[in-house]
């Protein structure tokens, strides 16, 4: 299939071509479920994290420490190439979509003010390059922004700050915070308007967006499953977690509430049966452990649409070679993870995606 691309944007996009090539094998990255922390951070070293990992030895002398900020900045670092080569038909898109490493950043410094943990920029919570936040590359929030949100003493402050920057709907959930100190609504009200921003904005006057938009609907679909999931499992109302339903997925609002109400979680999951996951299905009816099935439905997600975008146009391959980076990123923060709780391999492998 012919590429096809804006010759504007021809050299930046034949760098995304040379750079996949440095992405980590799955079968590297397996290899890694044998070491220790000590011997995974040297052969990350080996790799293209070098200086990722060079930059992080400045800021800590914890091996997983070093790791996990060495790993956030290195997705960002590749993100950040990601959105140099994009067309102009895809930009308002692709920021938006790097705006989830704000968000994410923005979750871990609420959930740090709940918790009473002292976050700092070069923090492996934080998603950075050179100490500078995914979004600062797409216009959100800069550097000064994120260390002004560390410095704040509590959540109220610290979205009062955030209402300078588009966050006003988060008032009406900050006053449900104030009356019950559960910050559910408030991390499910960011996720609730990214979504939707999300699919709002991938339209692409080349047409070339059909295989994005099919993806983002899965992922939202898979979000919402696994919060009715876990709300039947908890035994939580469906009144009570509504609000956390995402729309403008593959299913409606009303589907979702009557597969919730058969009160079955294996029939929610069953909603992902044509990807093939029926083994993971089989592990959860006898194990009970829904992040095993998320991350076997995250990597079916990426199995079945990033081998496409890849092959089709400039577009789809650069929102691909995003999806690679985010991939890499999260498996070997599950190893990482994995191996300081001592988890046996097994398990640790059975968290990739």
């Amino acid at each position: 299939m012919v590429i096809l691309i804006n010759t504007t944007y021809s050299g930046s996009y034949g760098r995304l071509k040379v750079h996949f090539g440095d992405y980590l094998s799955d079968e590297f990255v397996k290899s890694l479920l044998e070491l220790d922390i000590k011997d995974i951070r040297l052969k990350l070293y080996e790799k293209s994290y070098r200086e990722d990992i060079d930059k992080a030895t400045s800021l800590s002398d914890d091996d997983t420490q070093i790791i996990l900020t060495a790993i956030n900045r290195h997705v960002v670092k590749n993100s950040k190439l990601a959105l140099f080569a994009i067309p102009p038909s895809m930009k308002s898109f692709m920021k938006t979509y790097v705006s989830k490493w704000d968000i994410e950043t923005i979750k871990a410094i609420i959930t740090s003010k709940i918790i009473h943990h002292e976050i700092k920029p070069g923090d492996g919570f934080i998603m950075s390059f050179r100490d500078i936040p995914m979004g600062i590359f797409a216009g959100n929030l800069t550097s000064d922004d994120f260390r002004v949100l560390l410095e704040k003493n509590d959540v109220d402050s610290v979205i009062n700050y955030l209402l300078n920057f588009g966050y006003n709907y988060l008032l009406k959930d900050l006053e449900e915070y104030k009356k019950t100190g559960d910050t559910s609504m408030l991390l499910s009200s960011m996720d609730f308007r990214y979504y939707n921003d999300l699919i709002e904005r991938a339209l692409f006057y080349n047409g070339d967006e059909g295989q994005i938009i099919k993806y983002i609907k899965s992922v939202i679909d898979l979000k919402n499953i696994m919060t009715l999931a876990k709300a039947l499992e908890l035994k939580v109302d469906y009144e009570k977690i509504e609000k956390s339903i995402i729309e403008n997925g593959n299913y409606s609002k009303q589907a979702l509430a009557d597969i919730f109400r058969s009160g079955d979680v294996v029939e929610l999951l069953s909603v992902f049966k044509n990807f093939n996951i029926s083994e993971s299905i089989d592990y959860y009816r006898e194990n009970r452990n829904l992040s095993f099935f998320e991350a076997s439905m995250r990597n079916a997600l990426y199995q079945q649409y990033v081998p496409v975008m890849l092959s089709d146009t400039a577009s789809q391959y650069i929102f691909a070679y995003i999806l690679a980076a985010e991939r890499e990123r999260d498996n070997l923060r599950a190893i990482v993870i994995g191996k300081s709780y001592n988890l046996d391999s097994n398990i640790i492998e059975r968290m990739l995606i």
